[in-house]
């Protein structure tokens, strides 16, 4: 990937250029319209689209209510897009058949550019009503996203919600992917350990209850009283007898049966071990955690001398903290190999919808770890200095 700055003016020129190409250009996103917008919207979306009226560009912009959707043609777009770069969005993505362009606005007024080629071409869908196949169709919600204040009073997704919508779809394809999923009438309980606004924790319950007729008994944990309280009262109008909530810590829950999955997303720091290493304990079928921050390890490189051929990933504090969250991830998941999971570091969902879109996915398995597993593990606590918090959560290593 390269990097190189560029001064507004030129940096217009490339972006229309990317934009202007119709054999190439796929779409682009602007976005992060910073603390003070001197504008409503917080994204904009363009893509090429294909009218009885020929080749046009579709730019739809999203605010907190409403999505505003309109196409250019080709004597039109070149002003808007001038409108569109002059609105200070301080992320811009440009998406090529060949090259994909990154770029952020610095305090400078200069752009930021990466360029990545990829490495087989991409094709544009040129469809004027573009409809992605997703496990929730956003045409026909169910009754528990209206629940949820999903859809409007006509029954239509709300622009504000189609971010976590996406995140909700991907979520449940990723759990699908697993194969754990019993047959119909079997049983399946699940514990979402800090469950927040608690989506994923519903729609999760609706896929196994109502999509694969699973005996499903789904808890959702979190500290937040007031936010468990509206969750059961949800629930219980819905007739979702199964799906309950209760508050406290994730170290303090007690479980009457083991469940068969643990979930944990965008639990805070060494939050994630905790539900990581309860699952362990239980011997849960699977384990699914979406990190959020990283601070435990971080602290422990920041007293240690790096390797020399390191020192400039710690010089900086931004990809000093990426390599944190890098290895704090990687010990994560190298644990749960070692104590018998599948595992995968997977994208949860598109950078442009969280930047929180690591997720690690773990399917427990009958065959015992291999040696090497252990001894990759401390060859990196060796090199790095470090000790994981999640190794003091889980049973000493043998």
């Amino acid at each position: 990937m390269k990097f190189h700055a560029i001064e507004a003016d030129p940096a217009r020129d490339l972006f229309h250029s990317a934009f202007l190409d119709r054999e190439t250009f796929l779409r682009a996103i602007f976005s992060d319209p910073g603390k003070n917008p001197s504008h409503e919207w917080r994204k904009i979306l363009v893509r090429p689209v294909l009218l009885k009226a020929g080749f046009h560009w579709q730019v739809s912009r999203y605010d907190a209510k409403k999505d505003v959707t309109k196409n250019y043609d080709g004597s039109a777009i070149v002003p808007i897009l001038d409108e569109l770069l002059g609105l200070g969005f301080r992320s811009l993505l440009i998406e090529g058949s060949a090259v994909t362009l990154s770029a952020s606005l610095t305090g400078s007024g200069a752009y930021r550019v990466a360029e990545k080629a990829h490495n087989e071409p991409k094709v544009a869908d040129l469809t004027h009503d573009k409809k992605k196949s997703t496990i929730l169709d956003p045409d026909r919600p169910v009754p528990f996203l209206g629940m949820l204040g999903f859809v409007t009073a006509e029954g239509r997704l709300k622009a504000d919600k189609r971010d976590k919508f996406t995140q909700i779809n991907e979520f449940l394809r990723i759990l699908d992917e697993t194969g754990t999923f019993p047959e119909t009438g079997e049983p399946f309980s699940v514990v979402d350990f800090g469950c927040g606004n608690a989506y994923l924790t519903f729609a999760l319950y609706h896929r196994l209850v109502n999509d694969f007729g699973v005996k499903a008994r789904i808890t959702g944990v979190d500290l937040k009283e007031d936010l468990i309280l509206s969750h059961r009262k949800k629930a219980a109008t819905l007739g979702w007898d199964e799906l309950t909530f209760e508050t406290g810590t994730i170290q303090a829950y007690r479980s009457g049966a083991a469940p068969d999955a643990v979930v944990a997303l965008h639990a805070c720091d060494t939050a994630t071990d905790d539900a990581i290493a309860q699952g362990v304990a239980w011997g849960s079928r699977m384990i699914v955690v979406a990190p959020c921050c990283h601070h435990h390890l971080q602290a422990q490189l920041a007293k240690t001398a790096p390797p020399a051929a390191l020192a400039p990933v710690f010089r900086y504090g931004l990809t000093f903290e990426r390599q944190g969250d890098i290895l704090t991830d990687a010990f994560r998941s190298q644990l749960l190999r070692i104590h018998g999971y599948k595992t995968d570091v997977i994208q949860f969902v598109d950078p442009s919808n969280t930047p929180k879109n690591l997720m690690i996915r773990a399917v427990k398995t009958s065959t015992p770890a291999p040696t090497s597993f252990r001894e990759e593990y401390e060859a990196m606590k060796q090199f790095w200095g470090v000790v994981p918090y999640l190794e003091s959560k889980l049973p000493p290593l043998e």
